[in-house]
């Protein structure tokens, strides 16, 4: 039997060193790539802001030819955006990490868009800091975020925050796929609130919580968040006592 082709896809900032733990840690029978994904930053790609993330995270799934898609951040949000299209890829599976989710329009409000925008540089710090196992002087990675925050740009972030404001208006019971949702308690950046939420919106999805972790469980928690997809994708017989999809299942 061929190994299942999965696709690891990093957000606006991310880079494919962000999956290198948990690569090592994919389940037998799983063959993984990294999508070194060149997300349009700066309005480069035109007066539409960023261009089209949904259209672009849906050329990376035809390009690798995946059965199974993990997006994280960003790139779960476009993701989802592309799995509620009419022209979604018929994916076996889905997996959303650390994704934005408000399920009605008054829950955005002026305090929202200010500690988005206020906060945006601490997003990309953390990052930086997984990305490079906690070895960068604060000051450094303080100083590289904020010139990742530049090469971003306000059109960059507001593609972000745009795609953040759009979920309540998702058609998400067009995604009758199964979907695990992954997300840490203690993420700043997208609230665990917000993955508990989308969990309980779309028709098959499961929901698993790292205790303890921020915006980057894949690499936070490498093993369990292997061994957590491993279970997501075993099949039915393998599958049979795995936590209900109606509960959310933590990881340590």
């Amino acid at each position: 039997m061929s190994a299942l082709r999965v696709t690891l896809v990093h957000g606006l900032a991310g880079s494919t060193r962000l999956w290198d733990a948990c690569r090592a840690e994919a389940p037998e029978g799983v063959r993984t790539t990294a999508a070194d994904v060149r997300w349009p930053l700066d309005g480069t790609a035109g007066p539409g802001l960023t261009g089209d993330p949904a259209g672009l995270v849906a050329d990376v799934v035809r390009g690798t030819r995946a059965e199974v898609v993990v997006a994280h951040s960003f790139a779960a949000n476009a993701l989802l955006e592309h799995l509620a299209s009419p022209q979604a890829s018929p994916l076996r599976a889905a997996v959303l990490v650390a994704p934005f989710y408000r399920p009605r329009r008054q829950d955005f409000d002026w305090d929202t868009i200010s500690y988005y925008f206020n906060r945006f540089h601490l997003i990309l710090e953390e990052g930086l800091h997984v990305s490079a196992g906690g070895r960068l002087d604060p000051e450094v990675r303080h100083a590289m975020a904020l010139r990742v925050r530049e090469s971003i740009g306000p059109y960059g972030w507001m593609d972000f925050f745009g795609a953040y404001l759009r979920t309540p208006a998702l058609p998400l019971h067009r995604v009758r796929l199964p979907v695990l949702v992954v997300a840490g308690s203690d993420d700043r950046a997208a609230p665990v609130s917000d993955a508990r939420a989308l969990a309980g919106a779309l028709p098959a999805a499961r929901l698993a919580e790292f205790p303890g972790c921020g915006h980057f469980p894949m690499a936070e928690r490498a093993r369990s968040f292997g061994r957590l997809l491993g279970d997501f994708l075993a099949p039915p017989d393998r599958s049979a006592g795995a936590p209900s999809a109606d509960a959310p299942l933590e990881m340590t």
